[in-house]
């Protein structure tokens, strides 16, 4: 067999599987609506019956009532009728006031129950209501004369009584009205409900039989005088029987009886049964008719289809021709975009490469100049401030792969801070002054629109917004030239203001084709312009991004040899309440940490001996330790209440500063608990500062440590302050 043969064949079996499932699910689908146009039918018919039933019912409980207060009016009238003549009780005067009231028989009792005088016009007498009365409460209508009793009962002929008791008025005694009705005008309702089910074809509704207590009363199969004489015969007692059995009630099923299938259903209304059945034969014309239609049309679908298959073969192959040239092209755009991405990674790694050297070449030189002068304080002091500037480039540098890593991993979380705006933006022109110094570039601070400065913010990040901006404009300013840095409030909504950061420059400005890849990692302009300086080529992106995860927008105006103008737009949520506590922060001027003792922890020890230099000359008295297992060991060994605050690192051997902390915390101690432990870690992102919270710290401080800050961050867990 060929293979076009075994496609062939394949594809026939596909196409006759399909019809076969399309001829099930239609059939299936043309099921399910005859059954529901069935069960529908069915439901109308047992409401209409219930209903029906119900009505004649409430008719027949209305028609009960009359009678039985007709019974009541007829005994009191016989009372009244005894008394005016004398107390008469004999048959015949019984026998004149049953006439005069249309009554069946009249009869007076002792206040026991016992007959004293009665009257019958037919077999129904005191024999017949003797236990009804003197089993029930119709005796104390003599203790109670003003209390009436009345009851219809039934009898085993088919007729009914109704029984009306009053009090005697002229001795001690009942009197008692029985009025009989007989069975032909008692099976009114029978009639009735019959002549209505008689009205439903068995050939449109199916069979309907109404049933009550056992007795089958109406039924469309049949007359009257059939139901009657015949009864339902034993086929539809066994259907009944199994409707009973398997269906639910009110919801119509498919059952097997009498090796029949039947679509049936039977509901109830008060002391009525009504089933509903047809055989489900006779209503699966129309499925059959709707899967004959569905596979009529499919088989000429198919033909179409047969038809049209070679004619489209020719078009198939054009078009995987077409699919494989495109597949193509889109395979040499991802080698080219790959090459890309790596020519623009090794540009950066060489650019990195030269920019990190730069400024460690730089603090060696001065490191070794200041040796070379060894003598000259002025010397000293330049070699140490061109340290302190390499130095700080060197940790921008880092800070920038650092926080372009973790926004390109989605780790980057927003603490937010009271920040005070206005003084943030003067601490960044403080850090810009000697860059700006030494390019001859002036930077002008316009701050007088803001209404509300204190914000709550991620102050770390907000910053570095600002400085990355601000630290372009600056680097790419021509001498001469100026940076404006302003920033104003916009308006306020409630506890939210909208604030505007604009830092506009008159530097060597973007052309307009870098302009469209400013946003891209590592993208930096060649101009050769003479001492420009180098960058990372992530300034903006970062900027960018952080902004964006702030909420914010930014936008940049650039022209080329002019200048750029980037404005920043925020929303941020105003602090009401750190004015008040920055005045007070303010009035403590100059701080110190005089009388304090403090334990350091810290296991590097250019680090430590830093950072045990700047707590002496704040005026603290000063324990170290080299990891966190000493830090355990000092503070379990020192009296409680030694140590005021311990300052600890992060990464250590041995024990790190998260486990040290929770160590100390977890001791017997009272001071274990409350004592003050502030990190202090090169670890400066927020997870990094959540996690030392978590861990049992006070506070997180980033390294590298600015003396002030430090300081000012220690003094707040003074005992006097």
């Amino acid at each position: 067999m060929s293979n076009g043969n075994w496609l062939s064949n394949r594809f026939w079996a596909v196409i006759i599987a399909i019809g076969v499932a399309m001829g099930v699910v239609v059939g299936f689908a043309a099921f399910n609506v005859t059954f529901s146009q069935v069960a529908d039918r069915m439901a109308g018919v047992v409401d209409f019956t219930k209903s029906q039933s119900l009505t004649y019912d409430s008719f027949n409980d209305a028609s009960t009532t009359k009678s039985l207060l007709r019974s009541i009016e007829s005994a009191g009238q016989l009372a009244r009728d005894v008394s005016q003549d004398g107390g008469a009780t004999d048959t015949e005067s019984l026998q004149r006031y049953a006439g005069e009231l249309s009554l069946t028989a009249a009869l007076v009792l002792t206040p026991e129950g016992d007959l004293v005088g009665s009257y019958s016009s037919d077999e129904v007498g005191y024999a017949q209501v003797e236990s009804e009365l003197r089993e029930t409460s119709a005796l104390d209508v003599v203790r109670y004369p003003l209390k009436t009793y009345a009851t219809r009962i039934e009898l085993e002929d088919g007729s009914h009584v109704d029984v009306g008791c009053s009090n005697r008025l002229d001795a001690p005694g009942v009197i008692v009205s029985l009025y009989r009705t007989k069975p032909a005008f008692g099976n009114r309702y029978s009639l009735t409900l019959q002549s209505m089910v008689e009205g439903y074809s068995t050939q449109n509704n199916g069979c309907i039989v109404v049933e009550n207590d056992g007795n089958y009363i109406a039924a469309n199969t049949m007359t009257l005088a059939q139901l009657q004489s015949e009864g339902i015969g034993d086929f539809d007692k066994g259907v009944i029987s199994a409707i009973k059995e398997r269906c639910t009630l009110g919801k119509a099923s498919v059952i097997n009886a009498e090796s029949t299938w039947f679509i049936a259903s039977f509901d109830k209304a008060r002391d009525y049964y009504v089933y509903t059945y047809t055989p489900l034969r006779n209503n699966l014309g129309g499925v059959a008719l709707s899967v004959a239609l569905a596979l009529a049309l499919y088989a000429v679908l198919v033909i179409l289809v047969v038809l049209l298959r070679r004619r489209s073969e020719h078009a198939h192959l054009h078009e995987l021709v077409a699919q494989e040239h495109e597949y193509s092209e889109r395979l040499a755009e991802a080698a080219r975009e790959a090459q890309s991405a790596n020519t623009a990674k090794t540009e950066f790694l060489q650019r990195m490469s030269h920019d990190i050297r730069t400024p460690i070449n730089g603090i060696r030189g001065m490191v070794e100049m200041g040796n070379a002068f060894d003598g000259d304080v002025a010397k000293q002091r330049e070699c140490r401030q061109k340290i302190w500037i390499a130095s700080g480039i060197l940790l921008d540098l880092v800070s920038e792969v650092l926080d372009m890593s973790k926004l390109e991993s989605g780790e980057v979380e927003l603490e937010l801070r009271s920040t005070n705006l206005v003084a943030l933006n003067d601490e960044v022109c403080e850090m810009l002054e000697r860059q700006a110094g030494e390019l001859h570039v002036t930077i002008i601070k316009e701050q007088d629109r803001i209404e509300h400065p204190y914000v709550r913010a991620s102050q770390i990040h907000l910053k570095r917004v600002i400085m990355n901006i601000a630290s372009n404009a600056v680097k790419y300013n021509k001498p001469g030239g100026t940076v404006r840095l302003s920033c104003e409030e916009l308006h306020a909504e409630g506890a939210t203001a909208m604030y505007r950061i604009t830092v506009a420059d008159t530097g060597i400005g973007m052309s307009k084709e870098f302009q469209q890849h400013l946003f891209e990692p590592f993208s930096r302009e060649v101009q050769k312009l003479e001492a420009q300086p180098s960058g990372t080529g992530l300034g903006t992106v970062i900027a960018k991004q952080l902004t964006e995860l702030m909420g914010g927008a930014i936008a940049f105006d650039s022209e080329l040899d002019v200048g750029t103008t980037c404005v920043i737009t925020l929303p941020l949520v105003i602090d009401f309440d750190a004015q008040q506590r920055n005045e007070e922060l303010d009035k403590q001027g100059d701080v110190t940490l005089a009388g304090m003792s403090i334990l350091l922890v810290e296991d590097n020890e250019l680090n430590r001996e830093i950072a045990e230099f700047v707590l002496d000359q704040a005026g603290a008295h000063v324990t170290t330790a080299f990891d966190g297992r000493e830090a355990v060991d000092a503070f379990a060994a020192a009296a409680p209440g030694a140590f005021d605050l311990v300052l600890m690192d992060i990464m250590m051997p041995n024990m790190n500063g998260y486990e040290a902390t929770r160590a100390i915390r977890a001791m017997n101690r009272t001071d274990a608990k409350r004592v003050p432990i502030v990190a202090m870690s090169a670890n400066a992102f927020a997870d990094d500062v959540a996690y030392s919270r978590e861990s049992g710290m006070n506070d997180h401080l980033a390294k590298p440590i600015d003396a002030d800050k430090l300081v000012r961050a220690l003094a707040r867990y003074r005992k006097d302050a």
